[in-house]
């Protein structure tokens, strides 16, 4: 069971990452602290760190800003993108991948060969390229369905640009995961809003959680989203968050910062009719019931 802190939390974010050039890495750590800072006088006292060990995974660093922060972030275990993941998984059974996981929400992260005292709390983001997943994507969606029954953890998920969100909750559904487990992430590439309502009538959570991100939809796009979603009496099912994962985004260094989602987004939220107390369950019920 994973303990939230009494606040808000974010459920999409990075607090170091490692698939690209400016990724946010250990030499952020001055500028994350001071972003990180800025959003608890907001109120945020969790982050779900969903950088996996396949996308550069540092326990170690993200003890630190815990302790700089006062923010319990809880950290992820699970594989990525198919060309990210092969040389973690190829030579090994969907059993033994299990296995890896299970100790990490069990026993402690370990990574590269260290193991950590603190303990994975969720499982992701876990990805399918699309269209459908590829051959690595397959065996290790698998094993994470195995982790995921054996632990009860929930599962974050990844589903890229197209019209992977029903087929991955559905296949993790079928796979045994409780729907009130799942959160199918970046919905703003949803295909049409009849496949947005049939993937909610699954009961699944749904994230929009690339607030502020100039790539992909604009943020009045994502703010029609949450109203949408409001509108059809889902939004317990939603949950907010940036995925920032670049240094250049960060306030510190002239970008958006975790800051821009409560002094930008939430007034564009107030502005679609979306109430103070709507906004509480968004940041902090919704995560707290989904994390139980």
């Amino acid at each position: 069971m994973v303990k939230l802190n009494d606040g808000y939390t974010l459920t999409h974010e990075h607090m170091s990452i490692d698939l690209s050039m400016g990724d946010l890495g250990s030499t952020s750590f001055d500028m994350m602290v001071d972003d990180l800072k800025k959003i608890y006088d907001k109120g945020v006292r969790n982050i779900v760190d969903l950088t996996n060990q396949s996308m550069g995974r540092n326990a170690d660093y993200v003890k630190r800003l815990m302790d700089a922060t006062g923010i319990n972030i809880i950290m992820s275990t699970g594989y990525y993108l198919e060309q990210y993941i092969e040389k973690y998984i190829k030579d090994y059974s969907a059993n033994e991948i299990a296995k890896r996981s299970i100790d990490d929400i069990e026993i402690g992260i370990c990574d590269n060969g260290k193991l950590s005292d603190i303990k994975a709390g969720v499982i992701g983001e876990i990805a399918w390229r699309g269209p459908g997943a590829g051959e690595m994507e397959k065996k290790a969606w698998e094993a994470m369905c195995i982790v995921a029954n054996k632990t009860g953890a929930v599962v974050s998920t990844h589903p890229s640009k197209g019209v992977q969100q029903n087929p991955q909750a559905e296949y993790l559904i079928e796979n045994g995961i409780s729907p009130e487990k799942i959160v199918i992430g970046h919905i703003e590439f949803y295909p049409s809003e009849e496949k947005l309502k049939e993937l909610l009538d699954m009961g699944v959570y749904i994230g929009v959680d690339m607030v502020g991100k100039k790539s992909g939809k604009s943020d009045d796009y994502r703010a029609d989203i949450v109203k949408l979603v409001k509108d059809w009496g889902y939004l317990s099912k939603l949950t907010l968050s940036l995925d920032l994962c670049r240094k250049e985004d960060l306030k510190s260094c002239n970008g958006y910062g975790y800051i821009y989602l409560f002094d930008t987004f939430i007034p564009m939220l107030k502005d679609r009719g979306i109430t103070d107390e709507e906004i509480e369950l968004l940041l902090k019920d919704n995560p707290k019931r989904l994390f139980r």
